[in-house]
């Protein structure tokens, strides 16, 4: 999980390829980045997901595997739908999580005048303006102070603790 972890951050910058250890990660990591490249449809962009998806993907099968070892420990039958759905929801939990640090990321870049060409915060105001602008148009003009961003991670708190909660 650490190595894709480190292969999504170096997904975001240029680092130089003839470095061992970013030989090593993309030696390690580019098998199954190409299995999911070749079989999930991915936006044409200068970042690359694939790092991204297999990361959920981890935490998926890691979910499902622990919740039905936990199981089998504990003498219970062990509930293949229930541990998928279990599972699920963490995944969901864990891109709620993700989407809600893009945001708060967004809204502290949004403090200073970021360069609008730079590729990390066109990927921040790319991912982050669907979601925004529909709270934008429901909201009232402030003067200048925008709390869409503010409103939006208010609903996934919310979102996570009942909804989740209750399928949990």
């Amino acid at each position: 999980m650490l190595l894709v972890i480190a292969r999504v951050l170096l997904s975001w910058v240029n680092p130089d390829p003839y470095n061992p250890v970013v030989r090593f990660l993309h030696q390690v990591t580019d098998p199954v980045l190409y299995y999911i490249r070749r079989t999930i449809p991915m936006p044409r962009s200068t970042l690359d997901f694939s790092p991204i998806i297999l990361l959920i993907l981890i935490t998926f099968v890691d979910n499902f595997i622990m919740k039905s070892a936990s199981d089998l420990a504990m003498n219970l039958p062990v509930a293949l739908f229930g541990n998928l759905l279990y599972a699920l929801v963490h995944a969901l939990r864990d891109i709620l999580r993700i989407y809600m640090i893009i945001l708060i990321v967004r809204a502290v870049i949004s403090w200073v005048n970021p360069d609008p060409y730079n590729f990390i915060v066109r990927f921040l105001y790319d991912v982050t303006d669907p979601v925004l602008y529909r709270v934008r148009r429901i909201l009232p003009v402030m003067g200048g102070l925008d709390f869409s961003p503010i409103i939006v991670i208010i609903a996934i708190l919310l979102l996570d603790r009942f909804l989740l909660t209750v399928l949990l």
